[in-house]
């Protein structure tokens, strides 16, 4: 709990026009689960991740009028957002080659995304900003 108030102690925000307190950043909390038979001295160690993700939200310039480093900031969590959301769809839809490599976040990601991995989405919704839930709605996989 301590390394988790850590880092949220050092995430960026900053003020925008739609949000005060606005993340600049996406964060990840990983908790690695070490697990073993205590009936098996020497048997294998069988490895868990839990990911605990709270991705920074979408933004649109014509709202936000965001300029200089907001708005490369913005542009960036777009970017990583987007391609996050083309990763999942690929996923779903069963296509060979995952583009994993395009963003630092799905390159972070790939093994909770991909292979023998479960996961669960949460995605925050409000009718106060029905674009923004939109987007949301839009990276989850189509099943």
């Amino acid at each position: 709990m301590e390394n988790m108030m850590q880092g949220n102690k050092i995430r960026r925000v900053a003020a925008t026009r739609m949000n005060e307190r606005s993340s600049r950043s996406h964060t990840i909390f990983r908790i690695i689960l070490e697990s073993k038979d205590a009936n098996q001295k020497d048997g294998p160690v069988h490895i868990s991740y839990l990911n605990l993700m709270d991705l920074a939200g979408s933004e649109r310039v014509s709202l936000t009028k965001a300029a200089g480093e907001r708005l490369k900031e913005g542009a960036n969590i777009n970017k990583s957002l987007s391609v996050l959301g083309n990763v999942i769809r690929q996923l779903s839809e069963g296509k060979e080659f995952i583009s994993y490599r395009d963003s630092k976040l799905t390159r972070l990601l790939s093994q909770a995304l991909g292979g023998n991995a479960k996961s669960l989405i949460i995605g925050n919704v409000t009718l106060a900003a029905e674009e923004e839930t939109r987007s949301t709605h839009r990276i989850r996989p189509k099943h």
